[in-house]
């Protein structure tokens, strides 16, 4: 089978595609014929070794976090069956950029009718990091204040339409030309960062999710009410040191880490089948494109998702 391999770390040009091995599913596993995979910017952050203290350093490699396709192969007390269409966020060893991967039965959820293979495939890692960030700040109730930093990427555009969807009364910021799109997601208001800062906002908030990870718990904290969360992406000393005292007071500090989960995504497959939530790809790419694929992602300008579609 055909997939885009890295042998080393460094910049977009050590992804080759190559002829490998079909894998094979071992038990609780299905072999999935991809049809499109997601692209996301913990792809290249791996690829450039920015994680290798998390990745190890370990090579060849397959990026790749996020599949849709078609169940090739399964067990015979499997839920699943050969046809089936399936997407899923795959374990943080990647391998989704590739013509087939093994998967988890528990990692793997139905596609929801009229819902196509790219948008199946730009949904599971982003839509559950938000779902997963809010659970980790408490959960939402119907009429609780969200504030969503990054509200125009990959994960803040779910963030915003899960956290509409759960009845939040959301404030989104992004850039002056993200304004109209994050408007349609259906934030309730948009603050536009390069005209003010967020953070001197007089409201206060049950959830802050810092999806872009460009702030901080210390600057956002006065935006918390006196038992708000701020949430972030991707931790830090200090965010690790304001978490460490997090028992000492009411607003708390944490991140989240998404966890491949078919149970979530089914949460997940069914807005998307009631049209509360819906991915917006900005640009999908060949697999022999992933060059030019992770030189976009690396930009960290992506409206939405873009995505590699495979057949």
């Amino acid at each position: 089978m055909k997939a885009l391999v890295i042998h080393q770390f460094g910049g977009p040009e050590v992804l080759q595609l190559e002829d490998v091995a079909l894998p094979m599913p071992g038990s609780g596993e299905v072999l999935v014929r991809v049809h499109a995979a997601g692209i996301n910017p913990v792809d290249y952050k791996i690829r450039n070794g920015s994680l290798k203290f998390i990745t190890g350093k370990k090579f060849p490699r397959i990026l790749g976090g996020d599949v849709a396709g078609v169940v090739e192969q399964a067990g015979k007390k499997s839920p699943f069956k050969p046809g089936d269409k399936v997407f899923a966020m795959l374990s943080f060893k990647g391998g989704g950029y590739s013509e087939f991967v093994t998967v988890k039965e528990d990692h793997l959820c139905h596609i929801p009718e009229s819902t196509s293979m790219k948008d199946a495939a730009a949904t599971p890692l982003a839509a559950l990091t938000a779902l997963q960030a809010f659970r980790k700040g408490g959960d939402i109730s119907e009429g609780d204040k969200v504030l969503i930093n990054g509200a125009s990427g990959g994960v803040g555009s779910f963030a915003v339409q899960i956290a509409k969807a759960m009845g939040a009364i959301v404030t989104a910021v992004s850039s002056t030309r993200n304004q109209d799109f994050v408007y349609s997601l259906g934030a309730d208001r948009v603050i536009d960062y390069t005209r003010e800062d967020f953070t001197k906002l007089p409201e206060k908030f049950h959830i802050v999710f810092d999806a872009v990870a460009k702030s901080s718990f210390w600057k956002c904290r006065h935006l918390l009410r006196k038992s708000g969360t701020y949430v972030t992406t991707v931790p830090n000393k200090a965010l690790f040191w304001h978490a460490g005292l997090n028992f000492l007071r009411g607003k708390k500090a944490t991140f989240i880490m998404a966890k491949p989960s078919g149970d979530d995504l089914a949460i997940i497959a069914d807005w998307m089948m009631r049209g509360l939530v819906k991915p917006y790809i900005q640009q999908s790419f060949l697999l022999s494109e992933g060059a030019k694929a992770h030189e976009l992602i690396e930009t960290e300008r992506v409206r939405g998702k873009i995505v590699f579609h495979v057949i």
